[in-house]
């Protein structure tokens, strides 16, 4: 595996992915620009029949324009990256942007049938839909289930047990050291805070781990600096 490879990815599997992201991406820009287009022509006759000289008119609908491709390109970032603030400032500008766009679209139809309708209103839907799509798209493909790759569940009073456990043996450790005994169990029921019962099994279960051999942790540093 070459550095950089992400774990899990065939050659096939990247260059299925790399085929399914510019096939998006093409789509994405043909009905972009067709639906810019169209747009563009409707917003300036809705310009031009609002009163507008011909060249506010041609102008006019780059402002509506304008406003759609600033907030889909930061809606096409990464959302993390942004604050809540920052994103909600970028989604009313996208559909204040496609709200003007579908009313003026809308308003330049010849009549108010549902055909002429239809027809001009269309291109500001049809950049909505295409810019979710863009968005809700995986940036990459689901890789291949593995039973090793599921992290088993995790128990959180098996957890608070290994914990405890580790601290006993280190009092265990400190006592052996001080008094060249093993901590009693009334000494780690001191200690840990813990009860009678529990402190009794935990001075069982570090004789038995003393017995199968397990060094404590600070004999086994000792003897990695020594190089024993």
């Amino acid at each position: 595996m070459t550095s950089g490879e992400e774990p899990g990815r065939t050659p096939d599997t990247r260059r299925a992915h790399d085929l399914d992201t510019w096939v998006r991406s093409l789509c994405a820009f043909t009905v972009a620009s067709v639906a810019a287009y169209a747009s563009y022509i409707h917003q300036r006759d809705f310009a031009v029949q609002g009163g507008a000289d011909p060249v506010s008119a041609a102008l006019w609908p780059l402002s509506v324009d304008g406003l759609l491709l600033l907030s889909t390109i930061g809606l096409l970032k990464q959302q993390d990256e942004l604050s809540r603030r920052t994103r909600w400032s970028i989604r009313t500008a996208f559909l204040l942007g496609i709200a003007v766009s579908l009313a003026a679209n809308i308003a330049a139809a010849p009549t108010m049938q549902w055909k002429p309708v239809l027809v001009a209103g269309w291109p500001p839907v049809a950049l909505l839909l295409s810019v979710e799509l863009l968005i809700h798209s995986p940036d990459t493909p689901p890789k291949p289930a593995h039973p090793t790759d599921r992290p088993g569940p995790q128990n959180p009073s098996t957890t608070q047990e290994t914990d405890l456990f580790k601290k006993a043996r280190g009092i265990d450790t400190r006592h052996r050291e001080r008094h060249q005994r093993p901590a009693s169990a009334e000494t780690l029921r001191k200690e840990l805070h813990i009860g009678a019962t529990r402190s009794r099994e935990l001075t069982a279960e570090i004789r038995r781990s003393i017995d199968c051999g397990q060094a404590y942790p600070d004999q086994a540093d000792k003897h990695a600096d020594t190089g024993s």
